[in-house]
This record gives C-alpha cells, sequence and structure tokens, in this order.
C-alpha cells in the first residue's frame, strides 16, 4: 500500500488525495524507463561516437559524436552502421553487410582488433577503430548491439609522422644519437655506423665519451649540465673518435629529449663529417694567399717599371698619382684577402679607401645606407672611384681643408634581378671651386671605366658649393 496523489490528465494535482495500490510491474516498468533515459542521457553525453541496434541490425539509437563522425545524419531503416560508405584501411570498399557490427550480429560475438575507414557525403576520410558487442536479454537471447567509433585521425598522423622522422633518421647520413641524461647512448643510426665504425649492438648502453677524445672529455659534461637545464648546444666544430682510434673533424648540434610531461630525459647529437669542408677551405686559402701573394708582386713589378721609367725627370707628380693609384688597388686587395675574396662591405671599403687621406674620418666624413656586400669585382673598381674622388678631394675639394664636408649615401633601388646601386657623393663648406678647363684621367676613369664594365650611369658635376658625383649601376 502506498500514498498516491491522483493527478488530471494535464498533470495538475487533484483535489482528492486515496489511498491506491501500484502494482509491481508498473514499478518495474518506470525503472526499466527510467533506467533507460540514464543510460541514453550517458550515451549522449560521450565525446566518442556511439549506435546501437536491434537484432536486425536496424539502427534504433545513435548519439551527436556519431553524427559528426559520419558526416552525416542516419535515415530510418538505415543497417549495420552510421557511415556513408567503408573502407578497409588498404582502401578497398567494405560493404556495409560485411563491416565489423554485421560479424558482430551475425556471429553473436564481440568483435576486436579491426580498423576501417569512414567516408563523409563530402569525401573526407576518418580513419577509426570500431567495439561493436552484442546484447541479450535476461534469457540470453541476441536482442541487438551496441558499437562505439573511436577516429584515430590524429594517432594516424603521429604515426605517419613519426615514421617519417624514423626513416630520416635512419638513412641520414649524418650520425644521429639518442642519450640520456648520464650520457649512455640510447639509439644509433646508420649514418653514426658509417661515421664511428661501431654497431648498435656495440654501442647501445654504453657512455657517448667512447667517442671522445682523451684531451676532449671535459666537453661532455658541459653539454650534459646544459641539456639538464633545457638548453640546446648550437652547432660547433669539434673532433670525435672512430672505433680505430683515428680521429675526425665533425660539426656537433645537441638538442634536448622531453618526455609528455615536459621533463628532460636526455638528448640527441647530430654529427656531420666536415673532413672535406676542413679540407676544401684549406686549399681555398693556400690558393687565395697565393694569389694575393702574385698581385702584391706584379703591383711592386709595375711600381718598380715605373719608377725606373721616370728617373732622371725627378719626382714628378704624374709619377706619384700612378704611383697612389697602384697602392689604392694594392690596399683593396688587402682587403678582399682578409675577407677570403668573397666581397666586403660597402662601408669598410669607402672608410679603407678615405682613411689614408682623411685624419679625421668620423668627423670630416658623413656615410649613410643600408648594409651592402660589394662582390669583388666590383669591390675593386669602386675602390678606385673612390679613391680618385678622394684625391680630388685632398688636392681641391673637401679634404684639402679643414672646414669642408664630404656626405656619402647610397641606397639599392628596385628589386631582383633588376636591383641597382645608388651612389651619392657630396662636398659641401669652404669656399667654392671652379670646374676644370679638361677632364683629367680620374673623371675619364669615373666616367669611362666604370660605363663601360658595370653598365653606369655616371654624372659628375663641379659646383661651386663642392663636387657632386652620382653613380648608378647594376647590381647583378
Amino acid at each position: 500500500m502506498e500514498l498516491a496523489a491522483m493527478f488530471h490528465q494535464e498533470g495538475h494535482l487533484g483535489q482528492h488525495i486515496g489511498l491506491g495500490v501500484i502494482p509491481e510491474s508498473k514499478r518495474m516498468k518506470d525503472r526499466i524507463l527510467e533506467s533507460e533515459r540514464h543510460m541514453r542521457e550517458l550515451l549522449e553525453a560521450l565525446p566518442a561516437a556511439v549506435y546501437t541496434t536491434d537484432a536486425e541490425g536496424r539502427i534504433a539509437f545513435f548519439n551527436k559524436a556519431a553524427v559528426d563522425l559520419a558526416g552525416r545524419t542516419p535515415r530510418p531503416g538505415d543497417k549495420w552502421c552510421v557511415t556513408w560508405r567503408l573502407f578497409n584501411p588498404d582502401g578497398t570498399p567494405l560493404p556495409h553487410d560485411q563491416c565489423p557490427m554485421a560479424i558482430a550480429l551475425r556471429e553473436n560475438r564481440p568483435v576486436r582488433g579491426v580498423e576501417a575507414v569512414a567516408e563523409r557525403p563530402d569525401g573526407t576520410r576518418v580513419p577509426f577503430i570500431p567495439y561493436p558487442t552484442p546484447l541479450h536479454d535476461t534469457d540470453g537471447r541476441l536482442v541487438g548491439a551496441i558499437n562505439m567509433l573511436v577516429d584515430v585521425t590524429e594517432q594516424k598522423k603521429a604515426e605517419e609522422y613519426a615514421g617519417r622522422l624514423a626513416a630520416i633518421v635512419e638513412f641520414s647520413e649524418d650520425a644521429i644519437v639518442s642519450k640520456d641524461t648520464n650520457g649512455a647512448i640510447q639509439t644509433w643510426n646508420k649514418g653514426a655506423e658509417s661515421l664511428f665504425g661501431f654497431s648498435a649492438a656495440e654501442v647501445i648502453g654504453r657512455p657517448i665519451n667512447i667517442l671522445i677524445p682523451p684531451d676532449r672529455q671535459d666537453e661532455e659534461p658541459a653539454i650534459l649540465d646544459r641539456i639538464r637545464c633545457g638548453d640546446r648546444v648550437a652547432p660547433y666544430e669539434t673532433v670525435r673518435m672512430r672505433k680505430d682510434g683515428t680521429l675526425v673533424d665533425v660539426s656537433l648540434t645537441v638538442s634536448p629529449l622531453k618526455d609528455g610531461r615536459g621533463n628532460v630525459v636526455g638528448a640527441s647529437k647530430i654529427a656531420r663529417d666536415i673532413t672535406q669542408k676542413r679540407r676544401h677551405e684549406e686549399r681555398r686559402q693556400l690558393l687565395v694567399n697565393e694569389l694575393n701573394h702574385r698581385v702584391k708582386n706584379t703591383l711592386a713589378t709595375v711600381q718598380s717599371l715605373a719608377a725606373q721609367s721616370f728617373r732622371g725627370e725627378g719626382p714628378s707628380p704624374a709619377f706619384r698619382q700612378f704611383e697612389s693609384r697602384l697602392i689604392a688597388l694594392s690596399r683593396a686587395h688587402d682587403v678582399l684577402t682578409r675577407e677570403d675574396w668573397e666581397g666586403i662591405q660597402l662601408d669598410e671599403l669607402i672608410a679603407q679607401t678615405i682613411a689614408p687621406l682623411c685624419v679625421r674620418l668620423d668627423v670630416r666624413v658623413a656615410m649613410s645606407g643600408p648594409a651592402l656586400r660589394l662582390r669583388p669585382k666590383l669591390a675593386l673598381s669602386l675602390s678606385m672611384a673612390f679613391h680618385e674622388l678622394c684625391t680630388n678631394a685632398a688636392k681641391y675639394g673637401a679634404l684639402a681643408n679643414e672646414e669642408r664636408r664630404i656626405e656619402i649615401r647610397w641606397d639599392v633601388l628596385g628589386s631582383d634581378p633588376e636591383q641597382q646601386l645608388a651612389l651619392h657623393w657630396e662636398e659641401s663648406g669652404g669656399p667654392e671651386i671652379r670646374s676644370p678647363s679638361h677632364k683629367g684621367f680620374g673623371s675619364r676613369l669615373l666616367e669611362r671605366a666604370l660605363g663601360s664594365e658595370f653598365n653606369a650611369e655616371v654624372t659628375l658635376s663641379f659646383r661651386p658649393p663642392g663636387v657632386v658625383c652620382d653613380i648608378c649601376l647594376p647590381m647583378a
């Protein structure tokens, strides 16, 4: 006996309250309905795709995650699976009546350890792992099945990425090695076998110090200290030792390895054999030094011949001019040799050219322009051009007294491959200058030599405030 409030059909509390008997079967039915409601709420809340079928495979329930994975809402009468189309992992079509859910219902057993690929109506494909499980009533009769589809797209991407990385490491010509925080070798690729002569079986578990020469053993503790702090060791050149005891020049990069929580668990080392690079650099340096030696000898020979030719005429201005040009050319060669004939910065070239004729370069000369590295041929020609402008300024212009100043500006115009270098030389201050009655060698060198060799446009003006020279020439 239970006390029950009597309700109208609209669900409002009635006026009569009485005692009634609620049958046990109704209470059981209510509990079942309540249990089903809770189960539906639970399945709807799951982030994984879940659906159920009856014993014939007709879809009875599906949650929102199943709709999202399939890219569609199942239609009434759909069987076996919520997906639009199915494929095996190898890309071959998988009919719905042969899918894991169909097998689970036909054979009345859970299906595990298989994968499939769902194709959405928009053409995108989603790899997933199904977990179909038959459902039975209290008498053990098959009444349907439940299936959970786990999207493994990100897992597949991670596996594919890891596979590519593993292949890169395995077949890299560089030696790629990993070690733990104590310096014990953990992995060893074929590049390491080739470079150091040890097989993986010979070195895994052994200390990395077996590769370090006795006189460089102090390198490893410092590296391990930095790795434990999570620091990366930038590439540096050092020496390592092979299995047979021979030494090899290597470029070494060391980076920390971290676990999923961000803790440093070891380090990766990449060693590149730079023996050939070292030999090439030594050979190139030898050739550059030989070239510079021969050029200096040639210039000295020319200077000696000039001195012999002008003997008996006294220290003539013509000889002094010729000699100063040889010295300027020799100085430019010295700068380029110091830079291994790989070019020179424009501001350094200007400073080197002007310095012998101007004792207060920072006060008398103002330079401005972007950082620009000149190729050797252009650097030599421009050094001669600046020498002529400086020589003229020292005789008649801005460097002839303390009042005048020189402003040198440059810029790069246009874009590759049509870039142009625009140079501007302007003298100012002090007494006015006069335009020369005829063009000397310096003017001809500026206008003709640069023009014919580099297709340059040269404008030289002798204005009363001072000489102005504009040079525009291709960078390529």
